[in-house]
This record gives structure tokens, sequence and C-alpha cells, in this order.
């Protein structure tokens, strides 16, 4: 008999989503059924990715970002109740499901509530250990008690990264304990390595990614800083749900699939793109030249595009235009 597995990523930008790819495709490829679960922001990839495939609207987070960086510390915890309250609404959402579908295997991309007890239930991170601001970091070992109280509920946790630090995630991958439950898979990516290498064909190519205010804010950024560059540029929006493309001095893209994505980032001398650790998982499989732009306020993308800033040839750290708040 076969598995039967459901696999969902948390909705916080489309980094959980792009990187849960590759694990679907393994297990299709093993003969298991799978079945997706998202929320329905993430719909419209899957539709695009595994257009054969069952989906079920799962409860969202609906996380959005505070307008300014230096709020994230107040908004983390004032937004502690709402996270609570969406890990008992999915953990209940997806115990009915277990019980009519008959799943053998659950799979959660960081998302805190999404196990069943009487089912073998995977976790999926790349942060054992979060990482806080400068002023706060007495405070890590406090975040990092709280990522593994919430792993308990888990039978297995895998992190896409090698084991062997510093890996790509740095100390993000490699907590202060060890655990039984702890499996390095290795680097996750949709991309496909094997197919040909395309010329270059743009000297800049922009990656918008994130959840809002800030995926916009990037947006906006991104359309000033490649219209003040010279050269052939281009634009992927990050925008899987949208068909309106604006009109911009250089190509647009609202989303593209994992071949054409690939070809897209070959093509280019350089991508400039927030330092997210599914973006980074992919550029490093490419070998591609980045120029980071963390998010403002997310502290783990600012160390981990500190921590690439000597191995990605060519990388540079954009603190951007403060007009933007990108």
């Amino acid at each position: 008999m076969s598995e039967k597995i459901i696999i969902s990523p948390l909705d916080w930008g489309l980094g959980h989503t792009t990187r849960c790819s590759p694990i679907i495709r393994s297990y299709l490829e093993k003969g298991a059924e799978v079945e997706i679960a998202s929320a329905i922001s993430h719909k419209n990839f899957f539709a695009q990715e595994f257009p054969n495939l069952v989906w079920h609207e799962a409860p969202a987070y609906d996380i959005k970002y505070p307008q300014y960086g230096w709020q994230m510390p107040f908004w983390i915890f004032s937004h502690i109740p709402h996270i609570k309250k969406i890990m008992r609404e999915e953990n209940k959402w997806l115990s009915s499901m277990c019980e009519k579908q008959k799943y053998t295997l659950v799979i959660s991309d960081n998302r805190f509530g999404f196990f069943c007890r009487k089912i073998k239930s995977i976790y999926i991170t790349h942060q054992l250990r979060i990482a806080f601001p400068k002023p706060f970091t007495i405070f890590e070992k406090i975040g990092e008690s709280w990522h593994k109280n919430i792993m308990k509920n888990f039978d297995e946790i895998w992190v896409p990264d090698y084991e062997e630090f510093p890996s790509l995630a740095g100390k993000l991958s490699h907590p202060s304990y060890k655990s039984k439950k702890i499996k390095y898979i290795g680097p996750l990516s949709r991309l496909d390595l094997r197919a040909p290498v395309p010329s270059k064909k743009y000297d800049i190519l922009a990656l918008i990614s994130g959840p809002e205010p800030h995926r916009s804010a990037f947006e906006k950024y991104a359309i000033k800083f490649l219209s003040e560059k010279p050269g052939n540029h281009c634009i992927v929006r990050g925008l899987p749900n949208e068909t309106e493309i604006p009109n911009l001095p250089f190509p647009a893209f609202n989303h593209l699939g994992a071949a054409d994505l690939r070809e897209i980032i070959l093509a280019s001398k350089e991508v400039l793109c927030r330092s997210g650790y599914s973006t980074i998982m992919d550029l490093a499989l490419l070998k591609a030249k980045a120029i980071f732009v963390p998010t403002p306020g997310q502290t783990e993308q600012e160390y981990l595009a500190s921590l690439h800033l000597p191995s990605f040839i060519g990388v540079a750290l954009h603190n951007g235009d403060a007009s933007f708040n990108i």
C-alpha cells in the first residue's frame, strides 16, 4: 500500500511554498499519493506547479509585517495570541481531514500546529535557532526554547541544510542542543540543475518576494534601482495570482514556473533580491551572483545576507533607499 501524504507550507511569503516542490516531486516519483493544503493566496502557485494534485484550503496565518523595521520586536509579541489561535484552528482542521482522508504521513513546512498525534508528522524548518536584533540577542535562548517546545509535537524535524557548520543557514540551523529528531536533508530547490545553461541576456534580474507591505515597497525600490542603472534588466514580481503587468522600461513577469525561473536567473549577470533562505538555496544551487536587500526588521535575512557576503561571487549588501522603507 502506497503512502498517502498531506503537505502544507506556512503562508509567510512564497519561500516556504516553493521549497515544498522538490519534496512533493520526490514522493510522487516514489509512487506516493500526495495532497496539498495551503492558504488560498498560494493556490495558484500549486495549481501551476502540480495541476493534477488535490488541493485543500487550510487556515491562513495571514501575517502582514509592520511598516518599519524597528517595530518588529513589539509586533512579534503583539501577534502571539493570533498565532496561537491559528495553531488551534489548523490542528483542528487537520485532525478532521486525517479522519476523513486516512493520510499516512503529515508534512508541515513551518506550520506550528499542522500535526496529527495519530499519524507520523514531520516538521520542516531551517530556523532551529531564531535570530534576534542585536539589542535583543539575549533573548535568542528564549526563542530557541520556544521553537523547541513547538517541535515536540512532531516525530521528525527536517532541516533543509547541510549538517556541517556553517552550511547555508549558519547558526540558524545549528541549535545549542542535540536531538535525535533532527535530520539534515540538504538544501531544497525547485530549480533543475540538469538543463542547459543559457547565455547571459540580462545585466540585473530583480526577484521580488515576501509578505506585504514589504513586497510592494521592495518592488517600488527595484523599479527605481533598475531604471537608473544602464543595461538590460528584468523583474519577476512574485505575484502568482496577478494577471495585469505594469508598463515598465524593461521586461516584467508576475510569476514564473521553475524551468523559466531557472533560465532567467542563469541568463542574468546579477540578481537583486531579498536574502530569504529559499532564495539563497536557489541561488547557491545555480551559483548565481546576488545583490541582497534584507527585509527591514527581519533579523534572519540580515544575518543570512552578512553570512553569505564572502561566498556569493560579486555579492553586495544594499541598505536601500530609506524613503521606500524597503
